[in-house]
């Protein structure tokens, strides 16, 4: 697995809101390119987290080469007076058969 984590600060909770509404849309888009499961975690009023879980580097990879409307996001965010942080690793996980995946919304 591979994952992405992304953290996000804006100036007011409107922005934040606003910009974390998009990436839950964006989000549940990329599922047909290899998006395993995704997590949004409201931080503050103003900064929220959200990681994504891939099957593999190579198919965020290519999903990341597709996202062509949206590369100029980092310009658009900065505009905002927002900062963003990315990072992203091999990733492994773990689960027993107490985990209880009827927490996460289910995108079909």
């Amino acid at each position: 697995m591979y994952t992405r984590t992304h953290i996000f600060k804006f100036i007011n909770k409107v922005s934040k809101d606003s910009f974390r509404l998009f990436c839950i849309n964006y989000t549940d888009t990329l599922f047909k390119d290899g998006l395993n499961f995704s997590l949004f975690i409201d931080i503050s009023d103003t900064s929220f987290q959200f990681l994504t879980v891939w099957k593999s580097e190579k198919e965020w990879a290519n999903s990341y080469k597709k996202s062509g409307e949206h590369l100029d996001i980092k310009k658009q965010i900065k505009e905002m007076g927002a900062t963003m942080t990315i990072a992203g690793g091999n990733t492994n996980g773990r689960y027993t058969s107490q985990t209880d995946f009827g927490l996460l919304e289910k995108i079909d």
